[in-house]
């Protein structure tokens, strides 16, 4: 996508948590004093006495929910949410923001239901245990069948050609397929070009020569720049599509991605935006079916719109997202200057819409290792992130098929990024630490030999067994999980994914508890989580 048009704080951020009053209905008759009742809980939180404040608003929130009044049901518990998150309670505030958002939903507030549930999402702990596995045990289960998708593992893609220490345009030495290999140690299986809709691909003649030389793939972000209106079966789709079959490489073509937000020319006509994508997917589906696979891309925001523009499964054979996550203190719910947003749970919404139908990928994406706008250094919580999602991705996404880093430090009409890995040593290697899974491959038609399975609730055997866990907590960071059974450490892990090895065989036959403990940066406990697993 062309980043100027990119204005991604507008879906969420505007959004204000503000108390608002609402009337009460000609009519309602309540069982007690509830706004008296409301409005002692208000008086209460002014003098700090949080606890006493909560009891009140639980007596309204009830009589409102008993009532059908969802918005003032809402209200009350955005405020006991509030009182619990300054007591340091912080599950209870989650539980508490949870209904805030069910009960905005049931209102029709849509807006107050989403910045509940993000609220919620920031400071909700969890944990998610794993076993690593040879990925021939899950046959075709993470597979759709589609062109370029491999069973199992996920391919690595960039964009690079914005970054001067692996791309030279002038003079191709170096050129991004050979220098980004070169700086990030790992050979990446496709690299990401932005193409305006009405170019001849001859364009990209040199772009598709070093792809076939390298044994890459491309991604054409095909841009409609002149709007939907210039997209037609014509002379220049149809020779265009020759084109690319002719082109003897791998190509995703994602077709006017992002179309879900209001920064693109082709945002906001679903219908005809559908018709289009179909018309471009007969074409392809027709003259290239061999080498060039379809790919429907919206921005992970604003959700509640993404599924007006599918065009249907016929005509789709990927499903891509661009996810990016810039550092935004203005969302902390606590309200001390953190981002507490997990970057890889971004990628949930559209993983469970599609996942079951489609192979899934990051189209595009990346963290930012500048708050952009204090100009302040984020890299300690941009690695997290990063090292994070490529570690969890395998666990909680079995069916990612790809993911595209997008390196480049660029300016745009809002807000500068800050994404380039040559331009951060420390970020780069965290890169070079979060691809080096076989998890993540290097070659289309390549598959990766692990995959994870999840035990929470489950069984599994009495043997050795790699446990991995996704955790996460109301700290933005952690920095050490433990493994308890039986009330002793049994393992100790100090980086994600925080892998360990446990021996399950004193524990066959039997029902076990494994508890895992996750503590912050400074070696605070920051949760924990339990999880019953039967021993075979």
């Amino acid at each position: 996508m062309v980043k100027g048009y990119r204005l991604r704080s507008i879906a969420l951020g505007v959004i204000a948590a503000v108390i608002v009053v609402v009337a009460v209905p000609a009519g309602s008759a309540y069982a007690l004093n509830v706004w008296g009742i409301y409005k002692e809980a208000q008086q209460l939180d002014a003098k700090g006495k949080y606890g006493e404040a909560i009891a009140k608003y639980q007596i309204a929130a009830a009589e409102f929910v008993k009532q059908g009044e969802y918005g003032n049901a809402t209200n009350m518990y955005r405020n006991i949410g509030a009182d619990y998150s300054y007591l340091g309670k912080y599950d209870e505030a989650v539980a508490n923001w949870d209904k805030e958002a069910l009960y905005a939903d049931k209102a029709g507030q849509t807006q107050v239901s989403i910045a509940a549930k993000r609220k919620a999402d920031a400071l909700r702990s969890r944990a998610q245990l794993f076993v690593e596995t040879n990925a021939g045990a899950f046959g075709n289960a993470n597979t759709h069948g589609e062109i370029f998708e491999p069973k199992n593992g996920a391919l690595l893609g960039a964009y690079a050609e914005l970054d001067p220490a692996v791309h030279n345009a002038a003079t191709g030495r170096p050129f991004y397929t050979e220098g980004f290999e070169q700086l990030t140690g790992k050979k990446h299986a496709a690299y990401l070009l932005y193409f305006n809709y009405g170019k001849p691909l001859s364009v990209l003649k040199s772009h598709i020569e070093h792809a076939k030389a390298a044994g890459t793939a491309i991604q054409i972000g095909l841009q409609p720049m002149k709007g939907l209106d210039e997209v037609q079966d014509d002379e220049y789709l149809r020779q265009f599509a020759q084109d690319l079959a002719d082109a003897g490489i791998p190509v995703f073509l994602r077709f006017a991605n992002e179309m879900n937000g209001d920064w693109v020319p082709w945002h906001d006509e679903p219908k005809k935006y559908k018709e289009k994508f179909r018309l471009v997917a007969n074409v392809i589906h027709k003259i290239a079916p061999d080498n060039v696979a379809m790919v429907w891309a919206p921005d992970r925001v604003p959700e509640y719109t993404i599924n007006d523009y599918y065009p249907g499964d016929a005509y789709v054979d990927w499903v891509g997202v661009s996810l990016y996550t810039i550092f935004t203190p203005t969302l902390d719910p606590l309200k001390k200057g953190e981002d507490r947003a997990s970057h890889i749970e971004k990628f949930d919404y559209i993983y469970k819409q599609y996942a079951q139908r489609k192979p899934v990928f990051i189209s595009e994406g990346g963290v930012s290792y500048m708050y952009p706008e204090k100009l302040q250094d984020k890299t300690l919580w941009a690695n997290y992130q990063m090292k994070q999602f490529y570690a969890s991705l395998p666990l909680l996404y079995p069916k990612v098929k790809g993911v595209f880093w997008f390196d480049s430090n660029h300016d745009s009409s809002n807000r500068v990024k800050y994404y380039m890995l040559s331009a951060n040593d420390k970020l780069l290697s965290a890169y070079k630490k979060s691809i080096a899974s076989p998890f993540y491959l290097s070659n289309v038609g390549e598959e990766s030999p692990i995959a994870y399975r999840s035990i929470n609730g489950s069984t599994l055997n009495a043997a050795p067994q790699k446990v991995s866990a996704y955790v996460k907590a109301w700290t933005p960071m952690l920095s050490k999980v433990t493994y308890e059974i039986g009330g002793k450490v049994v393992a100790t892990a100090n980086d994600v994914p925080w892998a360990a090895s446990i021996d399950f065989k004193p524990y066959k036959g039997k029902k076990i508890e494994i508890v895992v403990k996750a503590y912050d940066t400074k070696g605070k406990l920051a949760t924990t989580q339990k999880t019953n697993v039967t021993v075979k």
